[in-house]
């Protein structure tokens, strides 16, 4: 495609304003969202940036991730905290986590095994003795997802880019086999290009106005924020227990936020909010295990969200070939969508302008699946699994 002047978002979550914001430059762009900025499951998010350990088979991915948050941290109010990543290994997954550190270390990855001593001499406040050791990430951290996404929003506006809040977006045009307009309860807005960019409830849009199917499921994932007898330390590390599908970060107040049990979600608007009583029961009784302080923490809060998954865990940044032109999907991130923001927005600017990605586009294309139904087994994910 060539580069255009009119381009419609419908999204406003962190892939809606970071992909706004590599386009608005250059193209007229105008974001819909049917609630706030930021409203949805991006404001739920850990924020956690782990993209080498995510994408440590395409790490051209990983470092175009890692690169951006490293030039971003200080923009606004915006900070890039790095931090090392763990991921706790249970002695019966020893042999297929050293292998797993000795391939991808080989290829040039920041990552290592620890035994138990070691990693106790390393992260103190850990109690490892059930565990093998730990693979160690040197290189990750986290944001503030709602920081960061109304950053990427106000540096979208900068360029021109308009935001329309509240504005749900109900209806698609294609004339001559081509994108022509939104329909939104405002009234009727015509565009050259249209970026999906609404999470699981990008299916909905796509199949109910253009017939277009793609393969995202929505999924509810949870939250419990603790606080232990003694603050954690400012470089507290990120990790995960994938055997216990959970993965942890520090607050900036010393508090430690748990997430994890995500469930396939057949109601996503009727949904609880709130993390169910056998997730905050399984985190009383796990965090304990493995952290020192622990046993008589205080509950903060919790938290529940819906976001869109695909079969592979990983996002649909891709034109339908089923579609008409102009229509460009962004969607199923997979709760990564706050690491992965700066790669969608350079892979849907590529798409648009022809300019050559930085990174392959393969492990986005919608041609991977077989299938486009939803009607696929859920894999969660906790961190590295």
């Amino acid at each position: 495609m060539s580069d255009c002047d009119r381009v419609a978002i419908i999204g406003g979550g962190v892939i809606g304003c970071a992909v706004a914001r590599a386009l608005a430059p250059d193209h007229d762009v105008r974001v819909f969202e049917s609630g706030q900025i930021a409203g949805g499951a991006t404001a739920l998010a850990a924020g956690e940036v782990t993209t080498l350990s995510n994408y440590e088979d395409y790490p051209d991915i990983a470092w175009h991730s890692i690169d951006f948050f490293r030039e971003y941290d200080g923009t606004r109010a915006v900070t890039f905290s790095e931090r090392a990543s763990i991921g706790l290994v249970e002695p019966d997954r020893e042999g297929e986590k050293r292998r797993y550190v000795d391939r991808v270390a080989a290829d040039g990855l920041p990552v290592s095994f620890l035994e138990a001593a070691e990693a106790s001499d390393r992260y103190p406040r850990f109690d490892f003795s059930e565990y093998a050791g730990v693979v160690e990430h040197r290189v990750s951290g986290h944001v503030d997802p709602y920081t960061f996404t109304v950053s990427l929003q106000r540096d979208a506006e900068e360029d021109g880019a308009v935001f329309h809040t509240g504005t749900e977006v109900t209806g698609l045009t294609a004339q001559n086999g081509a994108i022509s307009a939104v329909e939104t309860a405002d009234g009727r807005v015509e565009t050259d290009r249209v970026i999906c960019a609404a999470g699981w409830r990008t299916r909905e849009v796509l199949l109910e106005t253009l017939d277009v199917p793609v393969p995202v499921r929505p999924y509810r994932t949870q939250c419990i924020v603790l606080e232990p007898e003694e603050p954690l330390s400012a470089d507290f590390p990120m990790g995960w227990y994938p055997e216990e599908h959970v993965y942890f970060r520090g607050e900036a107040n010393g508090d430690l936020l748990v997430g994890g049990w995500s469930f396939a979600e057949d109601d996503p608007r009727g949904a609880s909010g709130d993390a169910d009583e056998a997730f905050r029961n399984h985190v009383a009784d796990l965090v304990p295990r493995f952290l020192e302080g622990f046993d008589r923490a205080r509950y903060v809060d919790d938290w529940a969200g819906i976001d869109g998954a695909t079969p592979d865990t990983r996002p649909i940044i891709d034109t339908p070939a089923d579609g008409p032109d102009g229509l460009v999907v962004a969607t199923g991130f997979n709760g990564r969508g706050i690491m992965t923001a700066p790669v969608a927005a350079t892979a849907v600017r590529s798409i648009l302008t022809g300019e050559e990605p930085p990174f392959p586009m393969d492990p986005f294309r919608l041609k991977r699946f077989d299938t486009r139904s939803d009607e696929f087994e859920f894999i969660s994910i906790s961190g590295n699994e």
